[in-house]
């Protein structure tokens, strides 16, 4: 029986030498660290961007300038990058919001304010000036109103007393309404003086601690003299302390790299000794197919393929499927493709061992079969 060709694909393959496997691996090691380090680099502008933007952001919101403050919010929000930065957003646009209702509540109140102001100088008569600070009646429609006489006897009495009861009652009426409005602007104002004293301890408290600052510096100036030798072993000191920080950092920054090396040195161990094994269970199963002896017989009128394959150790692939061929002739077409699968070697040749049926239709008798193997792959 002659032994199969093997295919130019696997012989290639099996030619590939460990030297240029090793020159491709440190190829694409060298192009993740450098994709690595260029990607670390983009995330650090972007944060700087990131804080640059809320920095803004705020400085819009105090100026009560809300569209920039908008486009700094638009401009940050993608570049958030952990949850601190998410957080610092959302104060941002919540310190926003509370400085535009701030605003509007001061132009509001404003307006209020120069339209009661408007009503009072123009609408003497209490009736016409709740109309006209309601929005009902405009400042310039105000008109003097001057009481009608009858001149009736009795009716002319009853119909004053009931007139004045009218303007009794509707002078009580504005009155109330009148004390309403003025509870609620008083307590507007209240609520806008409140943050305005709140505002004003703030630049207060501001001040006092410049002026300690200063004061603490003019003290530091006239006790210059006295205190150079102190100052040049703090300067030192100083200068010590912010040397071992720098080395501490760099320690640091050393070891992180470390162990990023360490695990981008794992994963390419790993992923070369994935590549090492698939390599060698493809030479154990070129072996395996070289190897192969294979043969046919009749088994209870029907016709049997078996197969013996070589013992080879270690055994790198358990369950192995054996593709094979079966002529008439040695020069004669093929008429048969089949497998053996999950080949074990039991009992090869007998019909009760590992055996695949060819079909009836193959008409040529089974000791005439010529059956090759054409490859052995895992189940």
């Amino acid at each position: 029986m002659k032994k199969p060709i093997l295919t130019g694909g696997l012989i290639c393959l099996l030619l590939l030498s460990p030297v240029t496997m090793t020159a491709m691996a440190e190829t694409s090691q060298q192009d993740t660290l450098k994709m690595l380090d260029q990607l670390d680099q983009l995330d650090r502008l972007d944060q700087m961007e990131f804080d640059d933007a809320i920095e803004a952001g705020y400085r819009c919101a105090d100026d009560e300038d809300f569209v920039c403050a908008d486009k700094e919010i638009k401009k940050a929000r993608p570049l958030m990058f952990n949850q601190d930065s998410k957080q610092r957003l959302n104060e941002l646009i919540a310190y926003r919001k509370d400085q535009e209702k701030y605003y509007k509540e001061k132009q509001r109140l404003a307006a209020q304010r120069k339209l009661e102001a408007r009503c009072a100088s123009r609408c003497p008569i209490a009736r016409q000036y709740s109309q006209c600070v309601a929005g009902r009646l405009d400042s310039w429609d105000c008109r003097d109103e001057a009481p009608s006489y009858n001149s009736g006897g009795s009716s002319s009495g009853g119909t004053m007393a009931a007139l004045s009861s009218a303007l009794t009652q509707l002078n009580s009426q504005l009155q109330a309404d009148l004390a309403r409005q003025k509870a609620d602007f008083n307590r507007q104002m209240q609520a806008i003086e409140a943050q305005r004293q709140a505002k004003e301890r703030q630049k207060r408290e501001q001040q006092a601690q410049q002026r300690r600052v200063q004061q603490q510096q003019q003290k530091a100036m006239a006790n210059l003299q006295q205190q150079q030798e102190q100052a040049r072993r703090q300067a030192e000191q100083r200068r010590q302390a912010e040397a071992l920080r720098r080395k501490q950092d760099e320690e640091r920054r050393l070891a992180e790299e470390k162990r990023r090396q360490e695990k981008e040195a794992r994963v390419l161990a790993q992923q070369r000794a994935k590549e090492e094994e698939a390599r060698n269970k493809q030479i154990y199963l070129s072996k395996l197919t070289s190897g192969a002896r294979m043969g046919a017989r009749s088994c209870y009128g029907e016709k049997h393929v078996f197969a013996t394959l070589p013992v080879i150790k270690p055994e790198l692939v358990s369950c192995v499927n054996v593709n094979f061929t079966v002529q008439c002739s040695s020069t004669g077409p093929v008429v048969h493709r089949g497998v053996l699968r999950n080949h074990v070697n039991m009992n090869a040749g007998s019909c009760f061992g590992d055996t695949t049926q060819v079909p009836s239709s193959v008409a040529c008798p089974a000791k005439q079969f010529v059956v090759r193997a054409t490859s052995v792959e895992g189940c």
